[in-house]
């Protein structure tokens, strides 16, 4: 159930990106059949040139399915040419299996050829020819190689072709040779098919997400630091809810940035009471990032209520723009200028997507706090909320009094230092496994397709 529950809350989150990401970067969904490899029909038309004319550099390597492995020193050692003209370029022609017209949609080149990695090629111009083998050619993509022996994968807008040709522009700095040690060409799917068109708004949605793993990635500060890597302090409490998950804020990792503050637009929607109605006791100070320091009597006071019975007294915080959030994380420093019998000992935190005033509201945790002024944090599962309601449930140490209710140790008031309130954010380890699954669940439809167009289901 832990990751089902998270998994909601990161589409919840990746159903917020920008709809102009889909016009940006237009997701271009290709087949699983490499048309380009030997064993599917593909083969090498014509090379330039070969390296030395040296069979084990034979541009043949390029489409036997097999790359070089650099730990072993052993496989297909890939195509290189007999040296490096960036003006009379290498060029490579493909032609696919029984020279029938294809709609392109996605080229993968792995440069690792068993060279020098300055030999490797870095632009490639991908040209195409519907006609013959020897063109005409229009150019339909430019391609930038990372110096990596990894297949690199470039969508490209689908267009067709019976031949492609690949012109070698530069390479990493030598003019001995340009290589590449594999290259895969796959097709483009036809969204007009109920099929396709499942296929194509998975993939979508799928690369929505694979964009929300790198920007949560770029922002790097943003995700909660490993528990080793933060400064040690004795603030874990308890949490009493069916929403409590672990006591280890990696579990759920959180953004580093407080929504409740008032400096991040965080904002009091409605409060029960202000003790004396004094505006040194206002619930704007539980957001104002200041907490009261008993050692010199300083600092903001707190909020405080004007009397106190469990369950009466609350306070309900809205963010900025009165956006929904993914809340993941609270911190609470019960600290006040009032006595410790009045300091909040037991909280329930509600939620709500709807009205700061009607609700409806529920219960996302039951968070009991110690009598120490210091922040006492709460990682509770992550749930969407527009308001955030603290409805005092108890206060003081817990001292029991015959005849008295266990839950007030002062009915004078109840009172609060700070609170803030931090989003979930996707770790690593959660994402991955995630957008793995998506994945699987994607070549599995597209397996499919291709099994109905060999049957002849569809087209």
């Amino acid at each position: 159930m832990k990751s089902s529950s998270f998994n909601l809350g990161v589409l919840a989150a990746v159903s917020l990106l920008p709809a102009a990401a889909h016009a940006q970067n237009r997701v271009i969904s290709t087949d699983i059949t490499n048309i380009a490899a030997a064993a599917n029909g593909g083969r090498v038309l014509s090379v330039t040139s070969t390296l030395n004319n040296d069979k084990d550099y034979s541009v043949a390597n390029i489409i036997d399915g097999q790359s070089y492995n650099f730990e072993r020193g052993a496989g297909s050692k890939g195509w290189a040419s007999n040296q490096f003209d960036p003006i009379n370029r290498d060029a490579i022609t493909l032609g696919f299996n029984g020279n029938t017209l294809r709609k392109i949609g996605k080229i993968v080149i792995n440069p690792g050829v068993d060279l020098t990695p300055e030999r490797w090629a870095k632009d490639v111009e991908v040209q195409i020819s519907t006609t013959s083998a020897e063109g005409p050619w229009t150019a339909v993509s430019q391609l930038t190689l990372k110096r990596e022996a990894v297949p690199q994968e470039f969508p490209i807008l689908p267009v067709e072709a019976r031949f492609l040709r690949l012109m070698f522009r530069s390479n990493w700095g030598s003019d001995r040779s340009v290589g590449i040690g594999e290259v895969e060409v796959y097709e483009s799917i036809d969204d007009s098919d109920p099929m396709g068109s499942l296929i194509a708004r998975y993939e979508s949605a799928l690369n929505d997400l694979r964009n929300y793993r790198k920007v949560q990635s770029e922002a790097g500060a943003a995700v909660a630091q490993p528990a080793a890597g933060r400064p040690k302090v004795s603030n874990q409490a308890r949490i009493q809810n069916t929403q409590l998950v672990t006591g280890d804020k990696t579990a759920f990792p959180t953004a580093n940035q407080n929504i409740a503050a008032a400096k991040n637009g965080g904002k009091i929607m409605a409060w029960s009471s202000t003790y004396n109605q004094d505006e040194a006791f206002s619930p704007n100070n539980l957001i104002d990032g200041q907490n009261y320091r008993p050692a010199d009597d300083k600092g903001s006071n707190g909020w405080a209520t004007q009397g106190f019975a469990p369950g009466k007294e609350y306070v309900t915080i809205g963010f900025a723009d009165d956006r929904v959030k993914l809340v993941g994380r609270i911190t609470i420093n019960p600290v006040s200028n009032q006595s410790d019998l009045r300091w909040a000992r037991r909280i329930e935190v509600q939620v709500t997507s709807g009205s700061f005033k009607d609700g409806p509201w529920k219960t996302a945790a039951s968070i009991n706090l110690r009598p120490e002024g210091v922040n006492q944090d709460f990682t509770i599962r992550p749930v969407e909320a527009k308001y955030v309601r603290f409805v005092m449930q108890a206060n003081g140490p817990g001292v029991v009094l015959p005849d008295a209710d266990p839950n007030v140790n002062s009915d004078r008031a109840v009172s609060l230092g700070e609170i803030e309130i931090y989003e979930a954010v996707a770790g690593n380890d959660q994402l991955e496994a995630l957008i793995g699954r998506f994945n699987q669940v994607l070549v599995d439809f597209k397996t499919l397709r291709r099994r109905q167009i060999n049957e002849g289901i569809i087209n």
